[in-house]
């Protein structure tokens, strides 16, 4: 154990070239409902937390959020990769849950005097038939530029369901308009159901869900469906204060039609395809209010030695969540 200690001990040191925030490294946070990455999708979450957090530290951009209260929660985020938004604001009342953001931009970075303005919403409650999120978003980035009649809505859900080996599901539904005379709009679709598994030091996930997907570009259509997609993911205890953690995914492409004959066809697997497989694996540390998170890649397995030693480089695959509960 004193080895293992010296080697996460190794890992901290290095920790600026991994990445990103525990969910990350764990098939994503709608399956991981007391995690604050839940805030992004079910805003009344907001309610339930008091911290301050530091997201992509060691990376090109870093985010930063804070939130505090007792009756009422107020809150304040900063993105690294967005300098247009100047106001992000979160308020919650125990049941609710808002966040607002302001956007103001070049709508052309190289055109002189081309403004642009836009905003984004989020909301959140808790109801008797389970948790509801949703958004609305106007004027954002498109392929560099600021599009004022870009819009996109989306909406999630998540409760308890009995079913089979399940007890939990989540829903989801995503549409996107770029905003442009025959431009691109997408509709996204999707459910699953999972469960955790109390492994004695682990807890297991293991989800199985479909999703549907549609987009037309200059009045060309794509449609395409994963039947199923599935999600086991692990986080286990090494010791009381360090937990390993690694997730794998596979969708399989039930179906996929395209409208464009002449172009590059998604629905076939030397082009974007519909059925993959991904995994990732993450590390984490807690010593008590402060935490830190980070995705690492296989390489930190495959070659320890020479990768904390200096004499590989380190994966890239992300950076650091640093977090401080109050």
């Amino acid at each position: 154990m004193k080895n293992v200690k010296v080697i996460l001990i190794s890992v901290v040191l290095c920790a600026a070239v991994f990445a990103n925030s525990r969910t990350a490294a764990l098939g994503g946070a709608e399956f991981w409902a007391g995690d604050r990455a839940n805030i992004a999708i079910f805003p009344a979450t907001i309610n339930d937390h008091d911290f301050v957090e530091m997201d992509g530290v060691g990376g090109a951009d870093a985010n930063a959020t804070i939130l505090w209260g007792d009756a009422t929660t107020w809150g304040f985020g900063f993105d690294g990769t967005d300098d247009d938004t100047w106001m992000n604001i979160y308020w919650g009342n125990g049941d609710v849950g808002l966040n607002v953001a302001y956007i103001s931009a070049d709508a052309t970075p190289t055109v002189v005097d081309s403004e642009n303005s836009g905003f984004a919403v989020s909301y959140g409650q808790n109801f008797d038939w389970g948790e509801l999120g949703c958004g609305f978003k106007s004027g954002y980035e498109i392929d560099g530029e600021h599009e004022n009649d870009a819009s996109e809505y989306w909406a999630k859900w998540r409760d308890d369901m009995n079913a089979w080996v399940f007890d939990s599901a989540t829903a989801s539904l995503s549409s996107t308009d770029d905003g442009q005379t025959n431009g691109r709009t997408t509709m996204d679709l999707g459910f699953a159901m999972f469960t955790h598994l109390d492994a004695g030091g682990a807890d297991v996930l293991f989800g199985l869900g479909v999703d549907y997907h549609s987009e037309e570009t200059n009045n060309l259509g794509v449609t395409s469906m994963t039947l199923p997609s599935a999600t086991l993911a692990v986080e286990a205890d090494l010791t009381d204060w360090a937990t390993l953690r690694a997730w794998a995914s596979h969708e399989y492409g039930f179906s996929c039609t395209n409208d464009d004959a002449a172009g590059t066809d998604p629905c076939t697997d030397d082009a974007t395809g519909v059925s993959g497989t991904d995994y990732g694996f993450g590390l984490g540390f807690n010593w008590g209010a402060a935490q830190l998170d980070m995705q690492v890649g296989t390489q930190l397995f495959t070659n320890p030695v020479a990768t904390m030693t200096g004499f590989k480089d380190l994966d890239t695959e992300g950076t650091v969540t640093l977090s401080y509960s109050f």
